[in-house]
């Protein structure tokens, strides 16, 4: 573990209500840190129940370094997880209420059995304590509506907006938070804390700073000021068809 994975944690653990933005670079571990921040508020009793919402190619990832690194055992809810949960415990069986940490593919989630599931055990309004503990999405800039100047809400918008609300914590993970366009990049971070912002309104960076970490290869160096990662150098190659 480095020593910048650590900035997450702390600001994590110092909120009351963990709404976190992690917008680190590409390769400097943001699965890691979300890793961290779960195991921490689980040893202080203040998670239980865990989601994890991730494209279906990183469902596996997720699995096995929460298990690996962090003694965490992870469900991936599924299609077959669902048929196999009704053998074993009936047609009313829900893996939302039998397996306190899931991970689940967007797009599965947002329509189908997946959600008519989450819908069963949603309430109508939110409660107080709120009926889940935290809620973890990578590649959050999926979840943001789609298009430039007029977006428009998509799917898996409207499953992010659906949820968000009834989890205590949430931890948005995403390389890329900010496409080019002040409606979506709001969005998102209406969908992370609707107290603190508000759609189509740009925060300051004081209360950006609150709520997003964003760090670089470029910028992160050691004790003695050496870049921790290798400086990339592009070149170009002539090719002769």
């Amino acid at each position: 573990i480095q020593d910048f994975q650590l900035d997450p944690l702390l600001r994590a653990i110092d909120m009351s209500r963990t709404n976190l933005l992690i917008a680190d670079g590409v390769g400097l571990g943001k699965t890691i840190e979300a890793g961290l921040i779960v195991q921490e508020m689980i040893i202080r009793h203040r998670v239980r129940t865990v989601l994890v919402l991730c494209p279906a190619s990183l469902q596996e990832k997720w699995q096995v370094e929460m298990q690996e690194k962090f003694g965490l055992s992870f469900e991936i809810v599924d299609t077959e997880k669902v048929k196999h949960l009704r053998r074993e415990q009936g047609l009313h069986a829900n893996p939302w209420t039998t397996f306190p940490r899931s991970i689940a593919s967007i797009d599965w989630l947002k329509q189908g059995e997946g959600f008519r599931f989450l819908k069963d055990i949603i309430p109508h309004e939110v409660t107080h304590p709120r009926r889940f503990d935290l809620l973890i999405i990578d590649e959050a800039h999926n979840v943001t509506p789609s298009g430039g100047k007029y977006p428009v809400e998509t799917q898996r918008t409207k499953l992010a907006r659906m949820l968000a609300p009834h989890f205590q914590h949430k931890l948005f993970l995403t390389a890329t938070p900010h496409n080019g366009f002040r409606e979506s990049f709001t969005a998102l971070l209406e969908l992370l804390d609707d107290q603190r912002f508000s759609r189509n309104i740009l925060p300051d960076d004081r209360r950006l700073k609150q709520v997003m970490v964003r760090r670089l290869k470029s910028e992160l160096r050691d004790k003695d000021g050496n870049l921790l990662y290798p400086k990339r150098n592009l070149k170009p190659l002539s090719i002769k068809y």
